[in-house]
C-alpha cells in the first residue's frame, strides 16, 4: 500500500492553500452567479465581493503561517503565530465589514450567503488537504537506533 506524502522541500501551508483555494473560488463564483440571477446585478456583485473577502481572509492566514512557521517541531511557536495571525485577520475583517456595511447600495444578504458558501467549501477542502498531506505526528527514529 503506497502512501502519498508531501514533498519535504514544498511548504505544507502552500500545498493546503492550493488544494483549498480552487474549490472555494469555484463554489463562490457559482453562488455569485446564482445570486445575480435571483437578486439582480447588485446581488451578484455583492456576492463576488463576499467571495473575495472570504478567500482573502483564509488565504492570507495560510500564507502568513507559511511565512512565519518554518520549523514544525515547535508546537508552541506554531500556536502563538497561528493565534496572532487569526487575531490580525479578525481585526482586518471587522474593519472591512464596518466599511462595507455603510454602503447603502450594497446587498449584504447576498454577500453573506456567498461568504458562507465559500467558507464552508474552503473548510471542507482544507480538511481534505490536511488529511492527504500525511503530516507525521512523531519524529522518525534515527537509522542507528535499535528498536525492541
Amino acid at each position: 500500500m503506497s502512501q502519498q506524502t508531501t514533498p519535504r522541500g514544498d511548504n505544507l501551508f502552500h500545498v493546503v492553500l492550493r488544494r483549498a483555494l480552487v474549490p472555494a473560488a469555484v463554489a463562490g463564483l457559482v453562488t455569485s452567479v446564482v445570486l445575480g440571477v435571483v437578486r439582480g446585478l447588485g446581488g451578484g456583485v455583492a456576492g463576488l465581493v463576499g467571495v473575495v473577502i472570504a478567500l482573502a481572509f483564509f488565504a492570507s492566514g495560510l500564507v502568513m503561517l507559511g511565512r512565519f512557521v518554518r520549523d514544525r517541531s515547535e508546537p508552541m511557536l506554531f500556536m502563538a503565530v497561528g493565534m496572532a495571525v487569526y487575531f490580525a485577520q479578525v481585526l482586518v475583517l471587522l474593519g472591512v465589514l464596518v466599511v462595507v456595511r455603510r454602503i447603502d447600495s450594497f446587498d449584504s444578504v447576498a454577500a453573506g450567503v456567498a461568504m458562507l458558501v465559500t467558507v464552508l467549501v474552503w473548510q471542507a477542502a482544507q480538511v481534505l488537504a490536511w488529511r492527504h498531506a500525511r503530516v507525521p505526528v512523531y519524529d522518525e527514529p534515527d537509522a542507528g537506533t535499535v528498536r525492541p
